[in-house]
């Protein structure tokens, strides 16, 4: 990156600032694939986020 500084401003989470409708679940169109590496994505992002929380 040449000098720039990436934003880390917070921003909402846009699946969790929907309601959890019928509707808004058939609009989860991921592959099975996609599935699976969201979750595994989720998975890290909990464990890291509670490695940083403990302090280590």
């Amino acid at each position: 990156m040449s000098g720039e500084q990436r934003d880390l401003t917070p921003r909402p989470n846009p699946i969790l600032a929907e309601p959890a409708t019928p509707e808004t679940c058939a609009g989860d169109l991921r592959s099975p694939s996609e599935q699976q590496a969201a979750a595994g994505a989720a998975r890290d992002q909990a464990a890291f986020g509670r490695i940083n929380a403990a302090g280590r």
